[in-house]
Parts: C-alpha cells; sequence; structure tokens
C-alpha cells in the first residue's frame, strides 16, 4: 500500500516540472512511451513497468496539448553526464522557454520557491529542481523516484506543489481519456 497522500479532488495539473528521473526514463523507454513498442525493463531512471505505461498515457495528454511540460537550467546541469540526456533535456528546455514566455510565473513564485530552504529532509538536487519548478509555477513535480513522494503532503502546504509519481498522475487523468 502506498503511503503518498491522495491528490486533492480538484486537482488538475497544467504545468509539470520533469524531474531528471523522469527524463532519463522518458529517453530509456521512448520507444514504449512514444511509439508503443514492447516494455524492456532495465536502465538508470528507476522507472518500473508500471511507471513507463503511465507516462505512455501522460504524454498523450501533452500530445493533445493539455498541459506544459517544464524542465530548467538544473536540469540540464543534471543530465550533463550523459549526453543523450543533455540533449534531449535541451530539447525540453526550449519548450519550456516558450510556455514560460507565453504564461509566465505569479509574481509570488519566486517567494514561495525560497520557503524550500527550510525544509532539511531534501537533498541539494532535489531542492534545487523543486524550487526551479515552484519559481516557475509548476503545480506539479512528476518522479519516479520513490522517497520524495512521501513528502508530498508537506511540499504541498508549504509551497503548493503536488509531487506525484507517473501512475498517481495517470491515475487522476485516465478516466478523461474519453473525452480525448
Amino acid at each position: 500500500m502506498s503511503r503518498v497522500s491522495p491528490l486533492p479532488s480538484t486537482y488538475v495539473p497544467l504545468r509539470i516540472f520533469l524531474d531528471s528521473n523522469v527524463m532519463q526514463a522518458l529517453l530509456e523507454h521512448g520507444g514504449t512511451v512514444f511509439e508503443g513498442e514492447p516494455y524492456e525493463p532495465g536502465g538508470r531512471s528507476g522507472a518500473g513497468e508500471e511507471d513507463v505505461w503511465a507516462l505512455c498515457g501522460l504524454m498523450a495528454f501533452v500530445e493533445r496539448g493539455a498541459f506544459e511540460l517544464i524542465v530548467s537550467p538544473n536540469s540540464l546541469h543534471e543530465a550533463a553526464g550523459d549526453r543523450r540526456q543533455l540533449t534531449w533535456t535541451g530539447d525540453v528546455m526550449h519548450h519550456s522557454a516558450v510556455c514560460l514566455a507565453e504564461n509566465p510565473p505569479a509574481a509570488d513564485s519566486a517567494a514561495r520557491a525560497a520557503r524550500l530552504d527550510g525544509c532539511g529532509y531534501l537533498s541539494v538536487k532535489d531542492r534545487r529542481l523543486l524550487q526551479d519548478a515552484v519559481a516557475a509555477g509548476c503545480d506539479t513535480f512528476l518522479t519516479v523516484e520513490r522517497k520524495l513522494p512521501r513528502n508530498a503532503a508537506h511540499l504541498s502546504r508549504t509551497v503548493g506543489i503536488e509531487v506525484v509519481r507517473p501512475p498517481q498522475l495517470w491515475a487522476v487523468l485516465s478516466p478523461h481519456v474519453v473525452a480525448l
């Protein structure tokens, strides 16, 4: 049984920040996610089969413009050791810049992001990416990590961002597939 808090009943994602491990999972399992190829286990991202199939459904929503995907310069920094992931992250970074230019974050986003400095349970990398997400006006932080979502309720209350795993987000969105 999951210890992750359920999403609010009014939850509708609009701007989703992709954790570096999600970017890695999309790169490793892109054939499954984007082309419908059979699932092949493995990879550095830590994404399991449930994560990959959920990402497949989520990316179908993205293709229809249902929400914006965001990464940051810190995402590029984390991808720097892998040329393919760096290129892929750079492509998404370009998309992010367009989204942010067309719909800038709220004026209080940077101040809300600064509240994360007091969250000692976050790793330095997670804190940087979460701060980037909040500063960019993201309402969702998507990760395949299992530890970070355990703090989802506190992060939601503290900075107003929902930290979710792909299956959790897909569970919210999948009932609306018929409407697409």
